[in-house]
């Protein structure tokens, strides 16, 4: 033997048993046993140091045995046996004294790891000794003594946890059994509670290992207490408990510390096992804690993760997952042992839980044990489920092959206790495994689930309660319920589970409808109503936590998070994880195929909305079946071939059959083809006839109508033939013979028909009927035969009663039979299990639905996806809450009520779905009943909390809902006060009418509190507050006529109620409003003002609260960004500007109030240049001040508005721009007062503050100076105008000192004071950039300042006008130089050039018309002078002399002063004219010096545009009918002369007519006028500057005459206009050729130019051009004077008629020539002037007309005697030459 210590160590364990079996093995059938004892004894303790061997040595010898006791000495094969063989066989004597110490010492080997290897009885022979020794074990339990049992427990717990001994296959097989036959067959309590502990702790370690993948992996004994709660109920005290914990405990840690001698504790391989949490143990041994207390350490994702490394590691030697045969051998195919003995184990338990007892068993829950116990394990096993177990195909097949089968047969249990096990079991499989099962729980939910829930009137209480359970368990974890609603409500091969459970729930929480027959008691209807109640909410709880957690909201209530149940063992996101991959799956996962974007809101949306509208089209075909297939096609969710309409008939669920029959039956074309293709669409080949039409029948339900049977039976029996065309002869036969069967059917199997068929009438019946042949007898008898055992019935005719009625349109998809299979159970036979072929009809139907539901598995990521959800469930939600709030004052049901309203509004507000939102937030107001105070009760007061809790916790979502909340708040503030007997607001802010009275009467008395009953006062509180509905009670309260005594106290006592919920907690709404984001606070505060709208619009009791709620909200929020500050005063402006104008003045006094108190805090805040906040905020005060027509808030306007100025004046930044809008609008205010105080205010600012104003922005001085302006408009005080016409003055020596604004200030420093010599520089514009920058800096402050005082120039007070012309000037005047050009270019066109502009207005020569007398008729007739005369000739002089005096800056302006000068002489106007044509002179006469040759040639051109459109025009009398065109209001004040005469012209059209060429000629005659002035202008502005002017710029003058002339001669000599004219003489008096003189005057002017030009010969004179236009200037002259004499001469010869009329003529005409006279001598002493030689050259021209003179007759002598020099001076001497 080896050493002696090793010796010890093996005997110490074997010696004592051995002599305990020899002892008591004294029998002599037990006389070879204790032989072989006593030889291994000697053995054992002999000192030889032989190996221990059978003394011949066989070869065997050298293999090692399984023993080893960790000695130096191996034991072989042969010396185990040796010593193994006498335990087994002392196991094998069945007596117990010897098999005690045997089974004893067998379990110390184990124990003690003195045995090692693999027990599996198909193995090698060391294989099989050690399951032979296990196996000689389990048999030990037929002796069925109690002490052998726990012994037995104890060595097949150590063989399994053991390390050192692998147990796998067969033999663990072997040992389960044998613990569970102890669990059925012990008579001991304990025993049985021993073998079941055993057992649950040896699946905990079969299943740990397979996770693991290795037999090392440490596992912690389970708790007992978990599993005594279901049945031991005997345990009272617990003793017995302790025991089997010790028990299994004490195997475990055995067991342990041969695993790691060294280390006692687990801590290195890690204590706490995440995938079985549920049954880990607290260790009784403080060393297995971990040593980390962080609990995080202990959380299940921590274990997994070690756990999948091992288990990847070990599964490198699996054999790939193919697809196996699904048979009893499959476990070979397993390459993996633990895998293997996971799924045997998994099968086995299975298998037991489906195992049918015998029948009288069934009501006995101690013969239903096995079952029971069977299905626990399954329990424990999936609750504690690890990855591998989860997502290996393997189990998951296994799953779906036995443990649903084994549902199906249990969860029609009527045992409670197995109904709810299948429930725990499914309620894993959901929890755990939806992701593989998707199909399967598609299937079993209804019929588990739905079944029982939906069965409302007389439901099993039991049941029905396992069920609610197991729904709010279902809850706990949040990701289920989504992943259910898309897997299943969204698609449409499956049921709507998510939406028939909330109905069914709602439906249950309703309780049973009136009138319908219950099972339930009364107590046991009232549980389950709240128990559906939980469900609900738990429901919407779920929802919340599910959208908190992908919105990463923080959420502030869900009491219970999921991960502290204790069925959820590890947290709920594990389904997410399995689909998107991060957990290790074995092969491919086909069932979760759900890729990443699976869950894509669009295709779930799309699936969703495809539901609905299929749903909806079956529906529509359920009443009218061509409708809904019509409905159906148009929505693409059928084809419009006939094909796919049958297929659609054919396939779709929950259409009615009988329908389906119907429209196949029809006569319609569409309808006959789908029939054919419904029918072709069959395969009836190699089938019976009965068969086929069994078959046929199936899908639908054959119409009543004899016709429409007739086409659908032809049909199929010609389809039959097809197939079958051997079957019959012709189709004839098929179709009667089908008549015939239909017949025989509804005979057989119609309970109304009393005289049934027999065989032989079948037969005879059908005689004949194949072609005039019979068919044979036997085929027809064995028909009849089938047929009357079997009916031929459509699906759904096994459908119970119970489901025919339910209530879901979307009633079971596809699930009929598997329903009837388990209802019709309890309806036919109580205890009649699921027949086989059932069963097998359902596992068909498994295949299909997994067929049919393409198995894609989605997990839900996108919160979208609550949207569908809420859409579904808000309703039943609503209902299910209100109903019960308003009926119920059960605390408990008001609670969970108010609960599900919490949670209802917090989905739905984040989700911001708007109606549903707002659907429970008024139902919830409407609860609070503060709308009613008389009906408040306790449970309103908790509705008022719940509000209260809402505004806290849902504040950022409430958005638009806020208005319900603030509402409820209103009106419990002013209960409140009621209670307290505060006066109301409506005694303060009561209408102007009897303000007086009240305010005595609030004076008089002060107010009774309403405990105290005061006098009359009460009852008014009370009828204002009585009863109102939720909307019509305003927010004040009605008031409701005259009131009770006792409507009284009930109302004092149910405004003390309110005391419970504190004014605080409503403040803390208001408080908190400071952490609501941006987008709520401005939500809120629009709610906030609708609700004060409200209040204040009462009539009856207006109320403040709201309002001062605003300002203090303001208040709270005023630090908030600018951003958000800006969007929030938005909303409250408009507020305060809608209350600041209400009709309640003392509301709006209190308004504008509050306005000044929040502006005062906000002019605290800095605001930095350039910002516009300081103005938004004021706006109200403006808008108010404009709109409102209190004078009191005008006042109260101006006076908060001087308060907040001179009280904040350093901080007030563009606030400045608002008040002076605000000061603005005073001045024009039509209150004498209003407009002084403005003024007075404006003066104190504007004598302290200026350099305030100025030193913000630019435009705030503009607003200054427009106010400003505005009081210069003032109507009421003449002195207010001319003093605000000398701050205008002040404010612009203020801008010429240049201290405007710090920006200002600095430029001035940086250009060292250039300013004042910039005129200098001007010619050639070098000034520096500086100062350009400077000027054009000022260009803002300059031009409203100039704007403003050229407006005053129309002020109708002449004095105002005076003095702002001379301010106007005086500051250009003064100021000016500091300007530049594009200054002046601004000043010239918006301030200088608009004074005149409606003088100039309607000038357009081109258009011919002329407005401006109705412009100037704006004025007074009689201003209208004084302007013209004063205002207008000094404005126009002081332009000038503006232009004049700053020529080197604004000379580029010079075209745009010539074209005002112009455009007053273009003026049919001679007054107008005149001032123009003075201030053309003036201007000329003051600058001409400095003109350059470019800057006369724009004068002359402007001259002459001048001239040419002055033009008189007497177009009129000429053509006499265009006169149509003249506007009438010419006519209206043209002068004396033509009112005069449209005196005197006749009535009618004829007399307008008349005016017009009235008005026409005088506006000739003033043109003519205006041109003598225009030449008299020229020949002064010619003879100034003659020297200066250019030979061309005099040409151009020259020409400009020179067609003045020629128009005028042109209309001289018109003798059919003259003779016109002197129709009208009298009356416009004008000489007889109408233009003579000016003709005259103008070629008298023409000659003078040109002679000068000859004389001066300026520079670029050219000689050649001016002595050919003076030659041909002479020959005109001559010639129109000759003419002129001629006319007269032949008109004297002419006929005697005319003679009457010519006499005046001949003097008139001798008056023409003598005036004419100067002109022709001036032109002969021009042609004398002319040089000889040019003389000489133009002699032939002039000569005619010099002998024409000579003959014609003249009006003097002048013309002869210039004529006779002539001819002496110039003729002559060239006569004489010649000669």
């Amino acid at each position: 033997m080896a050493s002696s210590e090793a010796d010890s160590r093996l005997s110490q364990v074997v010696a004592p048993a051995l002599e305990k079996i020899i002892k008591n093995a004294s029998w002599r059938k037990h006389s070879k046993l204790a032989h072989q004892c006593k030889a291994l004894l000697e053995r054992l303790t002999s000192p030889s140091d032989s190996p221990l061997a059978s003394p011949d040595s066989e070869p065997e010898s050298s293999i090692p045995g399984p023993l080893h006791d960790g000695g130096a000495v191996e034991y072989s094969l042969v010396e185990s046996e040796f010593i193994l063989s006498p335990l087994i066989n002392a196991c094998a004597t069945a007596f117990n004294k010897i098999v005690d110490p045997a089974v004893d010492c067998i379990q110390k080997l184990i124990a003690y790891g003195y045995l090692r290897g693999e027990a599996d009885p198909s193995g090698g022979p060391e294989a099989q000794l050690l399951s032979t020794l296990i196996e000689s074990v389990c048999k030990c339990h037929d002796l069925s003594d109690d002490a052998i049992e726990l012994l037995v427990l104890k060595t097949l717990l150590s063989a399994v946890t053991s390390v050192s001994l692998r147990i796998h296959g067969d033999c663990l097989l072997q040992i389960v059994r044998t613990c569970y036959d102890i669990y059925l067959g012990s008579k001991n309590v304990v025993n049985q509670t021993t073998a079941k502990a055993s057992l649950v702790q040896m699946l905990v370690i079969v299943f740990r290992r397979m996770e693991a993948d290795s037999s090392a992996v440490p596992v912690q004994p389970i708790v007992v207490a978990e599993l005594m709660e279901p049945i031991e109920k005997s345990d009272a005290d617990g003793s017995m408990t302790q025991f089997v914990q010790g028990f299994i405990t004490k195997i475990m840690q055995d067991i342990d510390g041969v695993l790691n001698p060294v280390t006692p504790s687990r801590v290195s391989l890690g204590g706490h096992d995440g995938a079985f949490e549920t049954t880990a143990v607290e260790t009784t041994n403080p060393a297995d804690l971990l040593d980390s207390t962080d609990k995080d350490m202990l959380d299940a994702k921590y274990w997994e993760i070690s756990m999948y490394k091992t288990a990847l590691e070990g599964r490198k030697g699996e054999l790939a997952d193919g697809e196996a045969d699904r048979d009893e051998d499959l476990e070979v195919q397993i390459g993996n042992k633990f895998k293997r003995d996971a799924f045997l184990v998994f099968r086995a338990l299975c298998k037991l839980s489906m195992k049918t007892p015998p029948k009288e068993a069934l009501a006995d829950p101690l013969l239903m044990r096995g079952k029971i116990v069977a299905l626990e394990l399954l329990k424990i096993l999936l609750e504690n489920a690890g990855t591998v177990f989860r997502t290996s195909e393997r189990f998951l097949g296994a799953i779906k092959q036995y443990l649903c089968l084994s549902l199906l047969k249990n969860s029609a249990s009527t045992l409670m206790i197995v109904f709810q096990l299948s429930c725990s079991i499914f309620i894993s499989l959901v929890s755990r495994f939806r992701a593989g099962l998707k199909a399967e729980i598609g299937v079993f939910f209804p019929m588990i689930v739905l079944r029982v829930l939906e069965n409302v009137a007389q439901p099993n209480f039991q049941q029905k309660m396992i069920v609610l359970r197991f729904l709010d368990k279902l809850c706990l974890d949040s990701q289920t319920l989504v992943d259910i609603f898309i897997n299943y409500d969204c698609d449409v091969n499956s049921s709507n589970i998510f939406e028939r459970m909330v109905n069914g729930l709602l439906k249950t929480a309703q309780g049973v409808p009136p009138g319908v027959a219950t099972t339930l008691l009364p107590p046991q209807e009232a549980t389950m109503k709240l128990e559906a109640m939980r469900c609900l909410v738990a429901i919407l709880r779920s929802m919340g936590d599910w959208m908190n957690k992908q919105l990463r909201i923080p959420d502030p209530y869900s009491t219970k998070r999921f991960e502290d149940v204790e069925n959820s063992p590890e947290p709920g996101n594990v389904p997410m994880a399995i689909v998107n991959g991060d957990e290790p799956a074995e092969g491919s996962d086909s069932h979760s195929e759900a890729s990443s974007e699976a869950s894509d809101v669009l295709t779930i949306e799309q699936r969703r909305a495809y539901k609905l509208e299929l749903q909806e089209g079956i529906s529509l075909f359920n009443r009218k079946p061509k409708k809904g297939i019509e409905f159906l096609i148009k929505a693409n969710k059928v084809g419009d071939s006939p094909e796919e309409i049958a297929a659609f008939l054919k396939n779709a669920s929950d259409l009615n059959k009988t329908l389906i029959g119907d429209y196949l039956g029809e006569r319609e074309d569409l309808s006959l083809k789908v029939m054919h293709a419904y029918v072709d669409s069959f395969d009836f080949q190699g089938m019976e006839f009965d068969e086929a039409i069994r078959a046929f029948l199936q899908g639908f339900r054959l119409p009543g109508e004899a016709q429409k049977i007739d086409r659908i039976m032809e049909k199929f029996a010609e389809r039959y033939c097809k197939c079958n065309p051997k079957a019959f002869t012709s189709a004839d036969t098929a179709y009667v013979l089908a008549y015939s069967v239909i017949m025989l059917n509804t005979d057989s199997h119609n309970p109304m028909v009393k005289n049934k068929m027999s065989a032989d009438d079948f037969i005879r019946n059908n005689r004949g009927i194949d072609d005039g042949k019979d068919l044979p007898e036997e085929y027809l008898r064995s028909l009849f035969e089938r047929i009357s055992r079997n009916e031929i019935k459509m699906k759904e005719d096994d459908l119970s009663l119970h489901q025919k009625q339910s209530v879901n349109s979307n009633r079971i998809l596809g699930l009929d039979n598997i329903l009837n299979i388990v209802i019709r159970k309890r309806d036919e036979d109580q205890h009649m299990e699921t027949s086989d072929d059932l069963i097998r009809h359902m596992q068909e139907q498994f295949k299909e639905k997994a067929r049919k539901s393409k198995s894609v598995y989605y997990a839900a990521t996108d919160v979208v996806i609550l949207r569908f959800m809420i859409e579904v469930c808000w309703a039943p939600m609503l209902a299910a809450f209100s109903v019960p709030l308003d009926q119920s004052d059960d605390e408990v049901v008001i609670t969970l009520c108010l609960e599900g309203f919490r949670y209802a509004i917090h989905v739905t507000a984040v989700m911001s779905m708007k109606t549903h939102r707002d659907a429970f937030v008024t139902s919830l107001a409407k609860f609070t009943s503060l709308h009613s105070p008389a009906d408040i009760k306790q449970k309103n007061i908790y509705a008022i909390k719940a509000i209260v809790t809402i505004a806290d916790e849902e504040g950022n979502y409430l958005r638009e809902a806020w208005e319900h909340i603030l509402t409820c708040v209103s009106r419990f503030e002013h209960l409140h006060l009621l209670g307290e007997g505060a006066p109301p607001d409506a005694t303060f802010f009561a209408f102007p009418q009897d303000e007086s009275e009240k305010s005595k009467q609030a004076k008089s008395t002060n107010l009774p509190v309403l405990n105290k009953k005061g006098p009359g006062k009460i009852q008014y509180a009370a009828a204002s507050v009585m009863r109102g509905s939720y909307d019509g009670a305003g927010i004040g309260g009605n008031s409701a006529g005259a009131v009770t005594s006792e409507q009284v106290d009930n109302l004092v006592s149910n405004l003390n109620m309110l005391e419970q919920v504190g004014s605080s907690e409503m403040n803390r709404i208001f408080t908190r409003s400071q952490k609501l984001n941006s987008e709520a606070i401005i939500d809120f505060v629009r709610a906030l003002c609708k609700v004060s709208m409200e209040e204040l619009r009462s009539t009856s009791d207006p109320r403040v609260f709201s309002l001062t709620k605003i300002v203090e909200i303001a208040h709270y929020n005023m630090n908030r960004i600018r951003l958000v500050w800006s969007s929030i005063w938005h909303v409250l402006s408009n507020f305060f500007v809608t209350i600041g104008c209400s009709e309640n003045l003392s509301i709006a006094i209190f308004a504008m109030d509050s306005l000044r108190q929040l502006s005062m805090k906000f002019l605290e805040r800095e605001e930095l240049a350039n910002y516009n906040f300081q103005n938004e905020f004021m706006k109200p005060f403006v808008i108010v001040m404009r709109k409102s027509s209190a004078v009191e808030i005008r006042e109260l306007i101006i006076r908060c508005v001087s308060q907040m100025v001179l009280s904040r004046v350093n901080n007030v930044k563009s606030g400045w721009k608002s008040m002076f809008m605000v000061f603005a609008t005073a001045a024009y205010d039509n209150h004498k007062n209003i407009v002084l105080l403005a003024f007075e205010i404006m003066e104190k600012i504007i004598r302290d503050y200026f350099p305030y104003i100025t030193e913000t922005e630019t435009t705030t001085f503009t607003d200054c100076v427009n106010c400003l302006v505005a009081f210069t408009n003032s109507r009421y005080n003449k002195d207010i105008s001319l003093n605000a016409i000398a701050f205008l003055r002040f404010c612009a020596a203020k801008l010429a000192e240049g201290d405007l604004g710090s920006s200002s200030k600095k430029k001035e420093k940086e250009n060292g004071k250039v300013s004042p010599s910039s005129p200098h520089k001007g010619k050639d514009g070098r000034q520096e950039n500086g100062e350009l920058i400077d000027k054009d800096d000022h260009l803002y402050f300059w031009f409203p300042l100039l704007a403003g005082l050229s407006e005053l120039s129309f002020d109708p007070r002449p004095e105002i006008r005076k003095n702002a012309l001379e301010l106007l000037f005086e500051t250009l005047r003064n100021h000016g130089h500091l300007f530049s050009l594009p200054l002046w270019e601004r000043v010239f066109e918006s301030v200088l050039f608009p004074i005149f502009d409606y003088v100039r207005h309607g000038i357009d020569p081109a258009g011919g018309d002329s407005n401006e007398e109705g412009i100037v008729n704006d004025m007074d007739e009689l201003d209208q002078d004084a302007w013209l005369y004063e205002t207008c000739t000094l404005a126009l002089q002081l332009v000038v002399d503006l232009f004049v005096n700053f020529y080197n800056t604004v000379h580029p302006l010079l075209r745009k002063v010539l074209s005002l000068l112009i455009s007053f002489i273009k003026r049919p106007h001679q007054s107008l004219a005149g001032i123009g044509t003075a201030a053309f002179v003036r201007l000329m006469s003051n600058a001409g010096d400095l003109f350059s040759e470019e800057k006369w040639l724009e004068v002359g051109y402007s001259l002459k545009e001048a001239a040419n459109a002055t033009l008189p025009d007497f177009s009129c009398v000429d053509s006499g009918d265009n006169m149509a065109g003249t506007n009438e209001r010419a006519l209206n004040s043209q002068g004396n002369e033509a009112s005069a005469g449209s005196d005197t012209s006749q009535g009618g059209s004829e007399s307008l007519r008349t005016q017009h060429i009235y008005a026409s000629l005088s506006e000739a005659k003033c043109r003519a006028a205006v041109q003598l002035l225009l030449i008299q202008a020229m020949m002064e502005i010619y003879n100034m500057y003659r020297t200066h002017l250019s030979a061309k710029n005099t040409l151009v003058l020259y020409e400009a005459i020179h067609d003045v002339a020629s128009h005028a001669h042109r209309i001289n000599i018109d003798s059919p206009l003259q003779s016109k004219l002197q129709e009208f003489g009298p009356m416009i008096q004008m000489q007889d050729p109408p233009l003579l003189r000016l003709e005259n005057e103008a070629y008298q002017f023409c000659l003078t130019l040109l002679q000068n030009l000859i004389l001066d010969r300026p520079p670029r004179y050219e000689e050649v051009e001016v002595e050919s236009h003076l030659v041909d200037l002479c020959q005109e002259v001559l010639l129109f004077y000759i003419e002129t004499a001629r006319s007269g001469q032949t008109s004297e010869t002419s006929p005697e008629e005319q003679s009457q009329w010519l006499i005046p003529s001949v003097s008139g005409k001798r008056r023409e020539l003598a005036s004419r006279a100067p002109l022709i001598v001036a032109t002969l002493q021009a042609i004398c002037s002319l040089g000889d030689t040019l003389f000489e050259k133009n002699l032939v021209q002039f000569f005619p007309l010099l002998s024409s003179l000579i003959s014609c007759e003249h009006g003097s002598n002048e013309v002869q005697v210039a004529l006779s020099d002539m001819l002496s001076s110039s003729v002559g001497p060239v006569l004489l030459r010649s000669c």
